[in-house]
């Protein structure tokens, strides 16, 4: 069976080298030459154009995304988008962290030209994507059922379905993502109470581990913690400077939209963005005012 790639970064390189273990022929395509010739020197075929990617395909073609998800649209829809080279019965599966209702019009744009297409959630990382990751689908259902067999060894035992029509498989993962935004912060925060709580000299990575065997708080991200503290046992050589790609953002808003409180969420958004703040304006008006009205002393700059 033959799959083509999209975009061979972390998540696309490992799941080339996952299908080729698997026996298909995996035909990849990404813009940055080194990655592909990385691939090639693994046995994977690798082309420099979507055309030519489409023409290695024998109809009808099965194609993976893996390419960040502010580009997807050149990818699919620009002058050399996909989607000049695609012919009906081909099938899109979008791997991509998208908002799920630009998948919606993705899904709908596509099917307007007898594309098959399917937002499919991904969770495990490059780990999940080299051996087996959880994945969600949305989409067509009779056109996931014939790709069921692709969805099986691309995931974990057991870790894959068809969870609703179209838009729902990146819905899903927008939703698992803001969870994980939150876990993420209240494992922060409780680390930082046993750094800097009143026993100073706590074995931080000793006490991941502890709790990964047995305890209600286990987890794969409690894991990747004890790996943390096993080469940087106190965050010595790391900024609290934390990014995000605008899952929690999506979720956040969703919840709105919906009327469904997202307190946890939203306070794990919020912490991410305090801390790209070297000098927050807020923090410096509460310190004014405190002074303005009750005298309180001010730290001044030096």
């Amino acid at each position: 069976m033959q799959v083509g790639i999209v975009g061979l970064g972390k998540m696309g390189f490992n799941f080339s080298l996952h299908l080729l273990e698997k026996g298909y022929q995996v035909v990849g395509f990404d813009s940055d030459p080194k990655q592909s010739e990385e691939l090639s020197n693994q046995g994977i075929v690798t082309v420099k154009a979507l055309d030519k990617l489409v023409a290695k395909l024998a109809p009808p073609r099965i194609i993976l995304l893996s390419v960040p998800h502010t580009v997807l649209d050149e990818v699919l829809f620009g002058e050399k988008g996909l989607i000049r080279y695609l012919a009906a019965a081909d099938a899109i599966i979008d791997a991509t962290n998208s908002y799920y209702k630009d998948s919606i019009r993705r899904g709908q744009k596509l099917k307007g030209k007898g594309i098959n297409y399917l937002d499919t959630g991904v969770s495990g990382g490059p780990g999940g994507a080299r051996t087996g990751a959880s994945i969600m689908v949305g989409g067509n259902e009779a056109i996931y059922k014939k790709m069921g067999g692709l969805f099986k060894d691309l995931a974990a035992s057991d870790g894959y379905a068809y969870v609703g029509p179209a838009g729902a498989g990146h819905f899903v993962k927008m939703v698992h993502n803001g969870i994980e935004y939150a876990l993420m912060q209240a494992y922060g925060e409780g680390f930082e109470l046993l750094a800097n709580g009143p026993y100073k000299n706590l074995d931080l990575r000793q006490i991941a581990k502890i709790w990964s065997h047995g305890a209600v708080v286990a987890s794969f991200i409690l894991d990747k913690i004890e790996a943390v503290f096993a080469k940087d046992p106190r965050l010595e050589t790391i900024e609290g400077f934390v990014e995000d790609l605008g899952e929690g953002r999506w979720t956040v808003k969703e919840g709105v939209e919906s009327e469904v409180p997202m307190d946890t969420i939203a306070h794990a958004l919020f912490a991410r963005f305090r801390s790209r703040q070297k000098d927050s304006f807020a923090a410096k008006l509460s310190a004014a005012l405190r002074h303005e009205f009750g005298g309180h002393s001010v730290k001044g700059k030096e």
